[in-house]
């Protein structure tokens, strides 16, 4: 009987410490992860209470305003974007605006693009310079 008892315990306590140790989607907040390249902005979604790709993205607030939608994976590339400072801004509904802050555009290099594009190609992420192509 006491063998019962100790593994209705046992499973009691492995599930509770599987909860608390799981992070959930529907408590976590919603936040972006925002990496500007080569006349490019990367911008991935994590935490979103609604789809993806409801959710919008400014990558130029301050100047050439758009709102492009993101992909239904939670990931855009905004391409043509002006290099310097850029104050991108993501927002989504029943979140509100998740980012906003300053990155810094790198101008554009077509050579170094294509360099880049043989070594994806190739399977050779590592040695890709422009961090919004990894």
């Amino acid at each position: 009987m006491r063998i019962r008892y100790v593994s209705a315990a046992a499973a009691v306590l492995s599930t509770a410490a599987i909860v608390l140790t799981t992070p959930g989607v529907a408590g976590a907040a919603a936040t972006a992860d925002v990496v500007p390249g080569r006349a490019r902005v990367k911008v991935t979604v994590h935490g979103v209470p609604v789809h993806p790709e409801s959710c919008r993205v400014d990558p130029d607030a301050d100047g050439d305003t758009q709102s492009l939608p993101l992909e239904p994976s939670g990931t855009m590339v905004a391409h043509n974007v002006a290099p310097g400072p850029r104050r991108v801004v993501v927002w989504c509904p029943d979140g509100g605006v998740i980012y906003q802050n300053v990155v810094h555009v790198l101008p554009a290099d077509p050579v170094a693009d294509v360099v880049d594009t043989v070594f994806r190609t190739a399977g050779s992420s590592d040695r890709v310079t422009d961090p919004t192509l990894r």
